[in-house]
């Protein structure tokens, strides 16, 4: 199979993605109240606040009730979204710039913010994300009509269209780097390499970000421009911080709502707000309100020559705004020479600023989550591409069933299938070992390395089997519960840390999470899929099903559980039914590996 027919075969993949998420964020003949429960929007809203951004833009903060929590596997930071008016129907496109499981605020895409928008009835809902297909199917066009050499080869390689290259033995010398371990060194001499693409694998608490800002300082001294990306804002924004932390010259570009003030200082809004760059954009966004304030005095209901008014001013108000992202277009230019290291997620990458600019080499971190056809709009970017995640972790989210198991492959498992040389980072610095080993043992052929030790029953494992903690499906509920669980975790949890330890509990099941919102107030609660890349000194891990059938669902997605069992760094407590899970080998090896370490108990030691 050529170019051609794996580039069409990913954009069927792709028509059909979008198709899907159209379907899911666009239900015909559903209530309000269906929709409301099924977490697809988030109704009614209050109006808290309303502003205008850098660019002028106007940004909407919001409150909102929903009991459990919002549903982030539809929403989260970027999302593109609508507010709408439940009575007349009327929306207004835009994009989520933040969210909590009580308040958002959303900038629109609009000229002002819309009549009806301090009315009754006000809601958000999910969109089809139309912009990141868009960019996807125009980066494989480009593959397709190979405008790029460097990416043509690179997909060559990925698909196994020709060989990948062999990395040939260096003279680099890095041992002279502090706080690195042997493989951490041997990553980033392989870096130093002028190979097309380079893959760095980290699994949980190896110090991969810590690799890949030491290799791209010395990619810097050596005068070679870089570009780099994730598919999260969090992770642009860690890695953003860490380059900082080595005196590291960043330009963050994309939605930079939540970043920290270190970070934000070095986003084109902290850029542009400084003194001496923001008084003549100040002066613009004074007359660009002006206007506004002329247009409203016509209300929703005028005559012809009131609407061509309004127009009109409106008109200007445009003309203002093209003229604000002008003079903040050449003032960034000016930092954009200045950066030793340009930062977005894939879309975040598509500003303006970029065009038709290549780098010496495009880094993209957490590549095992990132859907194929977006990656290719980061490495397009660069003459060579230095890839870096874990693909035994969760892959990227894909909405349609049909095309999920080969359109979560992403472009680093790819890349590792395709027998692309792979630097395997091998110390872990996160876990206990004992809480380490079973994940080594499974998923990294043991070679995960831990620092001994003395911490004791920092994994436990609660077998259920034969307490009757039988799990539930409430009505008009997709997901599953299981009550006894949560109530053993609520009655014991404190009796599983101290008082200065971070606690979180997790579970793969979002109705499971729901319930222990409101059960476990005093500690942190999150789905699997939301903490990935964070960690915490004690994590609950509740795994729910318990049924007679044994089936188990979600869990067997092994790659999810190892996200869940390598997020604890003192203690990691497992509460699951062995009988359900027994069928699965996955299971059956965790629950032997807990009776080999002592980790196994009965949950009627915490009954009796």
């Amino acid at each position: 199979m050529g170019i051609s027919n794996k580039i069409q075969h990913l954009r069927e993949l792709l028509r059909i993605e979008e198709k899907a998420q159209e379907e899911r964020f666009f239900q015909e003949n559903v209530s309000l109240k269906e929709l409301r429960s099924e977490g697809t929007i988030i109704h009614p809203v209050r109006i808290q606040n309303k502003t205008f951004g850098f660019t002028d833009q106007p940004i909407v903060t919001l409150s909102f009730h929903i009991p459990g929590g919002v549903n982030y596997s539809f929403y989260s930071q970027g999302t593109p979204v609508a507010l709408f008016n439940s009575v007349t129907n009327e929306v207004c496109n835009g994009q989520l710039l933040n969210i909590s499981d009580n308040s958002a605020e959303i900038i629109l895409h609009s000229h002002d913010f819309p009549d009806w928008i301090d009315e009754k009835g006000i809601g958000v809902k999910r969109l089809a994300d139309d912009k990141s297909f868009k960019l996807m199917h125009g980066v494989l066009n480009r593959i397709e009509k190979e405008e790029s050499k460097a990416l043509v080869n690179m997909f060559k390689i990925v698909h196994q269209l020709s060989e990948p290259p062999l990395v040939e033995e260096t003279e680099q010398f890095v041992d002279d780097i502090e706080d690195l371990n042997a493989s951490q060194r041997e990553a980033i001499r392989n870096g130093l390499n002028n190979v097309p693409i380079q893959l760095i694998h980290g699994p949980p608490g190896t110090g991969k970000t810590t690799t890949i800002v030491a290799l791209m300082k010395l990619l810097r001294e050596k005068g070679k421009t870089i570009i780099a990306s994730a598919p999260s804002n969090a992770a642009i924004d860690y890695l953003a911080e860490k380059l900082l932390e080595k005196g590291l010259k960043v330009l963050r570009l994309g939605n930079t709502a939540k970043v920290n003030k270190v970070v934000w200082e070095h986003t084109p809004e902290g850029i542009l707000s400084q003194d001496k760059l923001n008084k003549q954009i100040k002066r613009l966004k004074i007359q660009a309100e002006e206007y506004r304030k002329m247009a409203r005095q016509y209300k929703r209901n005028f005559g012809k020559a009131e609407r061509e008014q309004r127009k009109l001013l409106f008109k200007e108000v445009y003309a203002i705004r093209d003229e604000i992202k002008s003079l903040s277009d050449y003032y960034l230019a000016q930092f954009f020479e200045e950066a030793d290291v340009i930062l977005g997620t894939p879309v975040g990458l598509t500003d303006p600023i970029l065009n038709d600019k290549t780098f010496d080499v495009a880094f993209l971190d957490e590549a095992g989550q990132c859907i194929e056809p977006l990656a290719w709009l980061v490495l397009e970017k660069g003459n060579r591409a230095v890839l870096s995640g874990d693909h035994l972790q969760l892959p990227p989210t894909v909405i349609s069933q049909e095309v999920e198991r080969e359109l979560s492959i992403s472009v680093l498992e790819r890349a590792m299938l395709s027998g692309v040389k792979s630097d395997l980072l091998q110390v872990q610095y996160r876990m206990t070992p004992e809480i380490a080993g079973f994940s080594s043992r499974y998923f990294y052929e043991g070679k995960l390395q831990s620092n001994p030790s003395s911490i004791p029953d920092s994994l436990l494992f609660f077998d259920t089997a034969g307490a009757g903690f039988i799990e539930k499906r409430e009505e008009n509920h997709r997901s599953i519960h299981n009550p006894e669980e949560l109530r053993i975790i609520s009655e014991h949890w404190q009796e599983w840390c101290n008082n200065n330890q971070s606690v979180v509990f997790i579970s793969p099941y979002s109705a499971q999470v729901e319930q222990a919102k409101k059960l476990l107030k005093s500690i942190n609660v999150s789905t699997i899929d939301s903490f990935q890349g964070q960690e915490a000194d004690v994590v609950i891990l509740s795994l729910v099903r318990s049924n007679d059938e044994g089936k188990i669902g979600f869990l067997s997605d092994h790659r999810r559980m190892n996200v869940a069992m390598t997020r604890a760094r003192t203690k990691l407590i497992v509460v699951g039914d062995s009988t359900t899970l027994a069928n699965d080998d996955f299971y059956q090896q965790f629950i032997a590996y807990s009776e080999e370490i002592g980790a196994y108990r009965s949950v009627f030691e915490l009954m009796y």
